[in-house]
């Protein structure tokens, strides 16, 4: 139940966008303020101020953490002597004032810290270490989603097996660090040449995958004819013996099962290199 209340506010603070997630923070700042006021000096909610300025370390960044935290603690000392709260010396709200506001720094940075550590070990998890596209988990986990999506929506998908033909003969010729090096190029060409909603991924080897959203069986052959174009264009520069391979599969309603789509894939792939390389076999699933 809590995991499900955490995963509602994750999505709700999420749609909202940083602008916004900082002026809630903000607002909720003001009423917690506000509190201190009507209830007197006597009853504290500084220890609350922490939720606002967690919030905005989280969602936006550590120099938004900081800087509510410095607005969280005037806020505090004002509305504490407004509700009539005396010392016998002012050096001691000062001193107060500032263990506060250390200790509130500290907690954001700790909390930036933690999201940093989990955001690299989430992109670990799912990202080739080579290429830094997706890996073949990542990729499953995202087709998988998609099928959901298209089969809601009902728009077709399109599932492009690329495998890079004569990638051996550069690694016996050249080493496998030239061979890593033009892997890498690849992956980086497709990866500026394709749409933000379109997903790339490195399943293994000399073998990537690609999925493209919305994208039917006309539209399909431009879009793999320019990445083709961009990916030659960088191997010729490199002197490359490589060319590409692929199976591109437009499915126009979208099966239940993820290995399958591969698979089909695959081997329209498989037809290509069986042909004389350096091509692409079509096929929609109608």
């Amino acid at each position: 139940m809590i995991r499900f209340a955490l995963a509602q506010l994750n999505k709700f603070f999420l749609a909202l966008g940083k602008r916004r997630v900082f002026m809630f923070a903000g607002l909720l700042l003001l009423v917690l303020g506000w509190g201190d006021y009507v209830t007197g000096f006597e009853i504290s909610f500084s220890f609350f101020y922490l939720i606002p300025i967690s919030i905005v370390t989280w969602y936006i960044g550590i120099r938004s953490g900081y800087l509510l935290t410095l607005v969280g603690m005037l806020i505090w000392v004002f509305s504490n002597r407004l509700a009539g709260e005396t010392y016998s010396s002012e050096w001691i709200r000062f001193f107060n004032t500032i263990v506060r506001l250390v200790v509130f720094m500290m907690i954001a940075n700790l909390l930036h810290e933690l999201r940093t550590i989990l955001q690299t070990e989430h992109k670990i998890a799912h990202t080739d270490h080579l290429t830094g596209v997706f890996n073949s988990r990542k990729f499953h986990e995202q087709l998988a989603l998609e099928i959901k999506r298209a089969s809601r929506l009902r728009y077709p998908i399109t599932l492009v097996y690329i495998d890079l033909d004569n990638f051996k003969s550069v690694n016996d010729q050249h080493g496998h660090s030239m061979g890593d090096f033009q892997l890498r190029n690849v992956a980086q060409v497709v990866s500026a040449t394709i749409r933000k909603t379109d997903i790339f991924a490195r399943l293994g080897g000399d073998e990537f995958a690609l999925l493209l959203p919305n994208v039917d069986s006309e539209h399909c052959r431009r879009v793999y004819q320019k990445i083709e174009s961009a990916v030659m264009k960088e191997l010729a520069v490199l002197h490359s013996p490589i060319t590409l391979s692929a199976g591109v599969i437009t499915f126009k309603q979208v099966p239940d099962n993820v290995d399958d789509m591969i698979h089909q894939a695959d081997g329209l792939m498989y037809e290509a290199k069986n042909s004389g390389k350096a091509k692409a076999v079509y096929f929609v699933v109608e």
